[in-house]
């Protein structure tokens, strides 16, 4: 079991427009996780004016998905359905099989039990759902493309002490973070990067 932290540091942010986000933020994250059956024993979400932050704990490393049936389109469907079914299962019409159900015969295949590493797929969807969040007043800065409430300035990711790798927009995670030499909740929050191993502490 592993800890998923996840926090989007930024120029201040009306408290309003943060607990709104945080709680969507961390209601995504939930979503992905039933959808994928990964287990999880705790999720928490928190703000401060310059930071959004989610935390997972006891978060399972692997993710194994069993063998299943995948139901596809009725066999006198026209070929356009069938070949929409293939593309979006990556397979091809030789692993179909045909099958009778109560609503008449149906194309289904056989979707093999696999591992995923829980870091892998976290990699590939944070960025997406981060750029799903949807703010209630929003701003582009510089000659970036990315609508924010304020400047994004930086986004610590880490999952079981590893640093996660992906870019978003112009920011690329990372394993550090920025801390105000006046954060009124500094020792309780400098407690909590220790306990997950956070490499670097910048003062601004």
């Amino acid at each position: 079991m592993s800890e998923f932290f996840i926090e989007l540091f930024s120029e201040e942010i009306p408290a309003g427009l943060q607990r709104n986000s945080r709680n969507v933020l961390l209601e995504n994250f939930q979503n992905l996780f039933e959808e994928k059956k990964i287990l999880f024993k705790k999720s928490s979400s928190f703000s401060t004016p310059n930071r959004l932050i989610i935390l997972f704990e006891g978060l399972s490393k692997e993710i194994t998905q069993k063998a299943e049936e995948i139901k596809g389109p009725n066999v006198n469907a026209p070929d356009k359905a069938i070949e929409g079914f293939l593309r979006s299962n990556q397979i091809d019409k030789k692993d179909l099989f045909i099958k009778k159900i109560e609503k008449g015969e149906f194309y289904f295949f056989k979707k093999p039990s696999n591992k995923t590493n829980t870091i892998d797929l976290l990699q590939e969807y944070t960025p997406l759902i981060l750029d799903k969040l949807q703010w209630k007043k929003s701003m582009i800065w510089g000659n970036y493309n990315l609508s924010w409430a304020r400047p994004l300035k930086s986004i610590l990711a880490v999952f079981g002490n590893k640093c996660l790798d992906f870019k978003f927009h112009h920011l690329i995670s990372s394993n550090t973070t920025f801390i105000d030499k006046e954060f009124e909740d500094k020792k309780k929050y400098l407690k909590l990067l220790k306990a997950i191993k956070i490499s670097s502490i910048n003062q601004v």
